[in-house]
């Protein structure tokens, strides 16, 4: 006779489903796993989840099938594989994850995202989901349930900001910075710069106001935009304009096109260690972000203009 689980043990069975399939995502495959298992532990926890969820070795193979996608040489195989993927487990958040990498329109990609988000959240269950969502505000980036779910919530934003979904992007990222004020990934100046693409300075100028410790060149240019969108062409917005050119004027460079932006996979690999004040890298990961709001604005291209003709006159 078979027993259900009490309370307590379920829930450690299912953050070792997560475990699992966070480890599998990681490590390359589920035999790395198995062998670990093997040689350095039993398979208690692993026989106790099968036991009460049939499912497991479906979802296991599933997420082998992402794995393969993205091992795969052209779409066409990778979404062969995500395909059967979905096949086996219709709520594997990964698959969905790695479809969207692939979808051939925005909004396809968009809502690969939304149901990866989706299938996680079912997988999770409201209660649970609530649970890990609240100890994330007190401990950040621990909770391995959630990892699909936050990759699919901030490219989801990302994806809608640079379509120019300026409203919607919004809410994202200000629902992300709600769990994670301490904001590590960045996004608040986003946030600040869909406000302006959508001339919402009352809220632009509240969110500055709200953060005046912050220093970062996003954050400087976007303060010089600001200013010039309240005022115009004036010494108050000249003088904050300055400011930002000083903290680093290979921005205004790539901003009006006088340079090529370098190559994006070299932003990214140095964003990690952090840019160099003033370098052309920090240059190139700040146009990524303020770059729209300067495109949105053709009063705001000639002012920048303007500026800069005079700046050299002198």
């Amino acid at each position: 006779m078979q027993f259900a689980p009490v309370a307590d043990t379920r829930r450690s069975l299912e953050q070792f489903r997560h475990l699992l399939f966070h480890l599998q995502m990681e490590c390359g495959s589920i035999h790395h796993i198995f062998r670990f298992f093997k040689e350095e532990a039993s398979f208690k926890h692993f026989d106790a989840l099968k036991a009460i969820d049939p499912n497991l070795m479906p979802q296991l193979l599933a997420r082998e099938h992402v794995l393969e996608a993205r091992r795969s040489n052209s779409p066409e195989a990778a979404l062969e594989h995500l395909r059967t993927a979905l096949e086996l487990d219709p709520q594997c958040p990964e698959a969905c994850l790695e479809h969207a990498g692939l979808a051939q329109t925005p909004e396809a990609a968009m809502m690969w995202y939304q149901r990866s988000m989706e299938a996680t959240a079912k997988l999770l269950g409201p209660e649970l989901l609530d649970e890990l969502m609240a100890d994330f505000k007190a401990n950040p980036w621990k909770q391995v349930e959630t990892h699909t779910w936050f990759k699919a919530k901030v490219s989801l934003s990302e994806k809608l900001f640079r379509n120019g979904y300026y409203e919607t992007a919004a809410m994202h990222f200000r629902e992300i910075l709600a769990l994670n004020p301490a904001d590590d990934l960045e996004l608040r100046p986003y946030l600040l710069v869909c406000l302006l693409c959508d001339n919402k300075l009352d809220e632009a100028r509240a969110l500055v106001r709200q953060f005046p410790q912050y220093a970062s060149v996003k954050w400087v240019f976007c303060k010089a935009f600001l200013r010039f969108k309240e005022q115009g062409d004036t010494r108050s917005s000249r003088r904050y304009l300055m400011w930002a050119l000083k903290r680093n004027l290979w921005v205004s460079v790539f901003l009006i096109g006088a340079e090529q932006l370098p190559p994006a996979h070299l932003v990214e690999r140095r964003k990690d260690k952090g840019f160099k004040p003033g370098s052309r890298l920090e240059a190139a990961d700040c146009v990524k972000c303020i770059g729209l709001a300067f495109c949105e604005d053709s009063r705001l291209q000639g002012w920048l203009w303007e500026a800069l003709k005079e700046g050299m006159e002198e």
